[in-house]
């Protein structure tokens, strides 16, 4: 068959695959492999829909490719202006990181504007807004925003040396580009490759100097909303689905204890229960101030240690060096049937499906494989 004639057909592993490289802008081939195989990479790249950035190494979507999704999507998709300055790269880089957790979480990343945050879960990139005339995310360093149940978070990338952030900046920038979204808990999302790495940086002491510019340690004892810890690895998949689930202190709280469940005085709302006599917190979102302050409750109470649950990963990493090794908190981990009964099934990550992709409309996509000059791309 000569190659004029050989057309695929694609899947939604493909399709996919180019709407994550087009909304980071740069991925790393490594970082994509626990999902795609090395076929969707290659036939993307025989197509001229994808190619490597020759300085970063990271996959990159081409005028090509960026025509062939303004086809498939009816031109609603982002206009997104790539950035080719070192430093850039490498917040983008970064962000995929988070994006490709989110996602493997079920998390809906293909987000075009901010009101797609009205849905959980979601994701949206203020990049997509950066550019566009007047930037109203200014110099901040939110890095993604997400819709977790009732909470919406601003997430940013921590990690040893990460530099300083102007705090006021960035509540004044999360609080008025959100304030349409009502009904809503605002917090932080704190990100990193491991917990480890976040917390080198957040347990580090920096000196003093600019009083508006501090670093993410002083930021984290500072700040009075809800922050969280996730790393972008399995663990933090687990975690984001878990906190996707309306009500899942709670939910998972009386799956866990059951019998052994009573209730929190009412003014203690660090405390998730009280069992046989310890109070209990719920630490699977990793909010470690919510736990630390909820041990202060307990030692103001003559209370010498409390009881606190996270997934097996948490305890291994923090949990048990952080709590349980100081005597501050028995651990106890989560079984399995304890996060199905909460979540209502099995958590298990999200995968693209092999079948063919299609359209709203139930058409198939295809596109000519070796071809040249020819449109890129037709619903059939």
């Amino acid at each position: 068959m000569k190659g004029r004639d050989f057309c695929v057909i694609f899947s939604e592993r493909e399709i996919d695959l180019l709407r994550l490289v087009y909304w980071c802008q740069y991925i790393r081939p490594e970082d994509l492999i626990d999902l795609f195989p090395d076929a969707e990479v290659d036939t993307l790249t025989r197509l001229k829909y994808v190619a490597v950035h020759q300085n970063s190494g990271a996959l990159v979507v081409t005028d090509r490719g960026r025509h062939f999704l303004a086809g498939v999507f009816q031109n609603c998709i982002p206009i997104l202006r790539r950035s080719f300055h070192r430093e850039a790269i490498t917040r983008r880089l970064r962000c995929s990181h988070l994006v490709l957790t989110a996602y493997r979480a079920g998390v809906d990343t293909f987000t075009a504007s901010m009101s797609c945050l009205d849905q959980s879960p979601s994701l949206f990139l203020p990049i997509i807004t950066r550019g566009r005339g007047s930037n109203p995310w200014g110099s901040t360093r939110v890095a993604a925003l997400l819709r977790l149940g009732d909470q919406l978070l601003a997430a940013h990338h921590v990690a040893p040396g990460i530099g300083r952030l102007a705090l006021l900046d960035e509540l004044t920038a999360f609080n008025n580009q959100t304030s349409r979204i009502r009904g809503v808990n605002r917090g932080f999302l704190f990100t990193g490759a491991s917990y480890q790495t976040i917390l080198e940086e957040l347990d580090s002491q920096p000196a003093s100097g600019d009083s508006k510019l501090i670093g993410y340690g002083t930021a984290w004892r500072r700040l009075h909303c809800p922050v969280y810890l996730l790393p972008c690895d399995s663990t933090g998949v687990t975690q984001l689905q878990i906190m996707a689930i309306p009500d899942y202190r709670r939910r998972l709280t009386l799956a866990a204890l059951r019998a052994h469940y009573a209730p929190p005085p009412e003014d203690v709302p660090e405390w998730d229960a009280i069992m046989d006599g310890l109070p209990f917190v719920m630490a699977v979102d990793m909010d470690l101030r919510r736990i630390d302050a909820a041990i202060d409750r307990a030692q103001a109470h003559g209370i010498e240690k409390i009881a606190v649950a996270g997934l097996e990963s948490q305890a291994d990493q923090v949990l048990y060096a952080r709590y349980r090794e100081p005597g501050k908190a028995r651990v106890f981990i989560l079984p399995g049937e304890t996060l199905e009964q909460a979540a209502g099934g099995p958590l298990k990550p999200y995968a693209p499906a092999r079948a063919q992709y299609v359209t709203e409309k139930g058409e198939v996509v295809d596109a000519p494989l070796i071809k040249a000059g020819r449109k890129a791309g037709r619903p059939r």
